[in-house]
């Protein structure tokens, strides 16, 4: 039962480390280049590939993270853990970014404004 269970941990571990080191990376540098913006124009045409970049290597670093642990194999536990601290950083960052960079609330109207089919509701009318 032992055998198996470093078996399957091992397996976990292997795949959790290819897809950081190379699947990661990877969307992250199609979502980057569909991105990347000609003559002036935005594109968001790579958000997707973005998305699934963080999705996927905080997932697999947090799997990485408990199967390590679980384990008892240090060095994948501080890879994993390592991966982990960088993955919030960046989802902190994009977020503050996100928040900063929001465009303010269009303005209410500062004077009555009659809408039809229904009453005034402009005072003293």
């Amino acid at each position: 039962m032992g055998e198996h269970r470093t078996v399957w941990s091992s397996l976990v571990l292997a795949l959790c480390t290819v897809g950081l080191l190379l699947v990661v990376p990877f969307l992250f540098l199609q979502g980057f280049a569909a991105s990347f913006s000609l003559f002036g124009t935005s594109s968001h045409a790579g958000d997707g590939y973005l998305t699934w970049s963080a999705w996927l290597g905080a997932g697999m670093s947090l799997v990485g993270v408990v199967v390590a642990a679980f384990g008892r194999r240090r060095g994948y536990a501080w890879f994993f853990g390592i991966c982990v601290v960088l993955a919030l950083v960046v989802a902190v960052m994009v977020r503050v970014h996100h928040v900063r960079d929001a465009p303010p609330p269009p303005p209410e109207p500062r004077h009555c404004v009659e809408r039809s089919g229904g009453g005034n509701d402009c005072p003293g009318g």
